[in-house]
């Protein structure tokens, strides 16, 4: 028994050493690459003398994190080779240079567009609220019959601001599109966002609206039909009748439209700037251009030129690194070198963006000097003065489509849907 007993223990021992072999050959692996990942991630993104880095994407900050209270105030992050559309200067044009607007027309355009900002006489007379919160921030949102959903629920007798906003609260968790709530004021008869109000504020006619795309896609049928429901189950509450501005099939149809349209005009523009020294730009160098330049560092770790106009986003336009992970370190960007920048605006919602085009150029034109630094397209190549106009061009397109489409470039309906 005594041998048996041996023989097990020996048996075991020789089973355990195999084991532990196999485990540690097996760690030995996954702490090399624990230990590069950790060196990786330990190095500088561009070492002091680069050689000729290829571009590399740049990371993607949600273009939307930048919200303020009126929640229109939207400015993208850098954009990416991948996730972002791009005009190019050899890309298509809308028309031939004799169709193109000249100048006097283009001021005219101008013009037209400044006068479809005024606030809108919509179907529901929409119009700012003498009850908001005194103080309260930003501008409020309003339906727009271009890119909302609206049911309304008229009647004659007051309906308290709680009752109403209950009910929405209990049911607006089925939402995932941008959705409000309105308000005719018994008093003052003027529309007004129930969120906003006093809790004592009485109401005439009440109605809610949906957004109908945003930048995930448009509306979808089972979404409309719980906007409906919950705007059935409110006027069951309310003991009122519904009134929808468009029937559920022409809701889903717009949506469509809708979508369609964003996606045909949601782009960027953007240049380039290499460095002409092999060493790349110095960090500091760059944070000096941009300060003199008229550039303040910002959201997202990168320089913006602010917009002083109170239409359109914040910053006109944006200069971030060309090269992962495309942000500055104001800790560590003296010791900084990157072989190249890049400057960009969003299109659809930049005010008047033929203009901000022009003064995002002259800005880069300005850096190249100072930098010592050439200008280039998204392909590398050489950016010319005629390829320069056919962004612009591509750009006065975009303009045009969307006045078409009842959206002005910069307008709230814009921010709201780019």
């Amino acid at each position: 028994m005594d041998l048996q007993y041996a023989l097990l223990l020996i048996g075991l021992l020789i089973i355990g050493g195999v084991v532990i072999g196999t485990y540690g050959r097996l760690r030995l692996p996954l702490r090399r690459r624990r230990d590069r990942a950790g060196r990786e991630e330990s190095q500088d993104v561009i070492p002091p003398t680069p050689v000729e880095p290829q571009p590399e994407a740049v990371v993607l900050k949600a273009r939307r994190e930048s919200v303020l209270a009126s929640g229109l105030d939207i400015n993208p992050g850098p954009p990416t080779v991948s996730d972002a559309k791009f005009l190019k200067p050899d890309g298509p044009l809308a028309r031939s240079d004799s169709d193109a607007p000249d100048i006097e027309h283009y001021e005219e355009l101008e013009g037209i567009e400044s006068a479809a900002l005024m606030p809108l006489n919509l179907s529901l007379n929409l119009g700012h609220s003498e009850n908001a919160v005194a103080g309260a921030p930003g501008r409020q949102q309003l339906p727009n019959n271009e890119i909302d959903f609206v049911i309304e629920l008229p009647g004659t007798g007051p309906v308290n601001r709680d009752q109403a906003l209950g009910v929405y609260k209990q049911n607006e968790y089925l939402l995932e599109k941008p959705h409000q709530i309105y308000g005719r004021g018994y008093q003052t008869g003027q529309w007004s966002n129930l969120e906003s109000d006093r809790e004592y504020t009485q109401y005439s006619d009440v109605a809610m609206a949906i957004q109908l795309a945003d930048s995930h896609g448009p509306a979808n049928e089972s979404e409309l039909n719980r906007f409906v429901q919950m705007s059935l189950k409110l006027a069951d509450v309310l003991q009122r009748p519904t009134k929808l501005s468009l029937t559920l099939e022409k809701a889903m149809e717009v949506a469509q439209e809708l979508d369609r349209f964003c996606e045909a005009n949601d782009v960027l523009a953007s240049v380039n700037i290499l460095s002409n020294n092999p060493n790349g730009f110095s960090g500091r160098a760059v944070s000096q251009a941009a300060t003199q330049f008229g550039m303040q560092f910002g959201m997202m770790n990168i320089f913006h030129f602010k917009n002083d106009n109170p239409l359109g986003c914040r910053h006109l336009f944006s200069l971030a690194n060309l090269y992962d992970p495309g942000e500055f370190d104001l800790n560590t960007i003296n010791a900084l070198r990157t072989a190249g920048l890049t400057l960009f605006m969003n299109v659809p919602c930049a005010y008047q963006p033929a203009g901000v085009f022009e003064k995002m150029i002259e800005t880069a034109h300005n850096l190249c000097q100072m930098l010592d630094g050439r200008l280039v397209d998204q392909d590398s190549k050489p950016l010319t003065d005629a390829g320069l106009k056919v962004i612009r061009t591509q750009i006065d397109r975009i303009a045009t489509d969307m006045q078409n489409r009842g959206i002005v470039p910069g307008s709230e309906a814009a921010m709201r849907l780019f």
